[in-house]
Order: C-alpha cells, then sequence, then structure tokens
C-alpha cells in the first residue's frame, strides 16, 4: 500500500471539486454583484473510506500516511484500478500512437494551441468535452471545455478549463490524457486512524496475527499541489 493512491484505490465515495472562488454581494435594491478570484483552480477530491481494511493488511499504508503528514504530497493516477479508470477515460477517437504524435505549439491564457497532428479525417473527434489533458510531465491535469475535432488546418486550439498555471515554456511538449494523467496531491486534514475489534485472521498453526478493523476520523480531503508549478 502506497500512501494517498492507496486512499483513492480503497475509497467507497469520491467528491471532485474544481468550482473557482466566487464572492457575491447584494447591493440595496437586490442586484447580485459577482466577482471570481484569480487562482490557480486547484482539483479538490474528498475521498470516504470504508471500515474494512484490516490492521495488519493496511501497516504499510499507515507508515505512508504518517510519513506524509499533512504538508508531503504524492503524484497519483486513476488508470492501474478497473473499479475508478473509467472516471477518466479518454473519450477521443485517436489511438495511442496519434496521440503521441501531438505537440503543444503555445499555451497561453486558456487556449492550448497543438500542433503536429495525425493525418485523419476532419471530422474526427480529437478531444470531447471533459477530456483530460496533461503536458509533458507537469502533474497538473486541464480539461477541454468543448469538443474539439481535426479540422483541416496544421493547429488546432483547445479551451482548458483553467489558464495556464505551469511557469516553464511548454511549447513542444508531448501530452497525456485521459486516465493515464497524473495529479499532485496533498491531505491537508490528513485523519488519523482508530483500531477497532474486527477483522479476524489467523496464520498457519492457529497464530492469531489480525483483529482490528481501520477505522477513519473523517474523509480524506485532497487538494492539488500547485506550489511549485
Amino acid at each position: 500500500m502506497a500512501g494517498l493512491q492507496t486512499i483513492i484505490d480503497y475509497c467507497n465515495g469520491m467528491t471532485i471539486n474544481r468550482r473557482k472562488v466566487v464572492g457575491m454581494q447584494i447591493t440595496r435594491n437586490e442586484i447580485p454583484r459577482l466577482s471570481t478570484t484569480p487562482t490557480k483552480n486547484p482539483w479538490k477530491f474528498q475521498l470516504d473510506m470504508p471500515s474494512s481494511i484490516r490492521y495488519s493488511d493496511a501497516r504499510q499504508l499507515m507508515e505512508a500516511l504518517d510519513t506524509l503528514d499533512r504538508t508531503g504530497y504524492q503524484d497519483i493516477t486513476f488508470s492501474n484500478n478497473a473499479c475508478l479508470n473509467w472516471i477518466f477515460r479518454y473519450q477521443g477517437s485517436l489511438s495511442a500512437s496519434q496521440l503521441a504524435g501531438i505537440r503543444v505549439n503555445s499555451f497561453s491564457g486558456t487556449s492550448l494551441i497543438l500542433d503536429n497532428l495525425p493525418a485523419v479525417a476532419s471530422s474526427r473527434v480529437l478531444f470531447e468535452a471533459n477530456d483530460l489533458i496533461q503536458i509533458g510531465t507537469h502533474p497538473y491535469p486541464f480539461t477541454s471545455t468543448t469538443q474539439v475535432l481535426r479540422g483541416t488546418g496544421s493547429n488546432v486550439t483547445v479551451t482548458t478549463h483553467r489558464p495556464n498555471i505551469i511557469s516553464t515554456i511548454v511549447d513542444g511538449n508531448s501530452l497525456t490524457v485521459g486516465n493515464a494523467c497524473q495529479f499532485r496531491l496533498f491531505c491537508p486534514n490528513m485523519p488519523v486512524y482508530k483500531l477497532v475489534p474486527g477483522g479476524a485472521k489467523y496464520a498457519a498453526g492457529g497464530t492469531l496475527i489480525n483483529n482490528a478493523l481501520l477505522e477513519w476520523s473523517d474523509a480524506f480531503e485532497l487538494y492539488e499541489y500547485v506550489g511549485t508549478s
């Protein structure tokens, strides 16, 4: 078991939140005024954990979480779990080899311009709305907000759900898409665990090696770590 990746793999409930920070003020004549605070719009996940994990099976997990504490981060993916990999599965129509050839031309604001496109029909779908796109080795997934077709030009523009938050030049970078994308996450609330009776397990010869299940003090609130983007 390996820390936050295991928490994602074992969770039995997931809330995904990437809403912007919005303030609202009601004027005296009851007209709402809205303002958006510029942020990096980090991904946030809230994960509910089952109370069925045996203590003896989770000691490596507990050590990993205690080592991370509330400040350490890990890179996680949804690709390695058959029960979860459908959540961010790529919805476009390109093959893996065709996707591998695409390169970033430029990325400014929410306009991600891609070139070195495959020679496919202009009606082929490169990305559907909500497809994840990771640039190079930077673990900060963006989503396409609309359907993107191949078209007939030498490049296409993908409108992303947030502006470019990567501080280095990304021109020429390749892409990772869908559930293969990585998220860099940390857990600022890091729940503690309680051992409760249950889950009896015996080794060969009848030696009791476990009689406790883990119960968590809270849901795991995972935030995208964007401090080094």
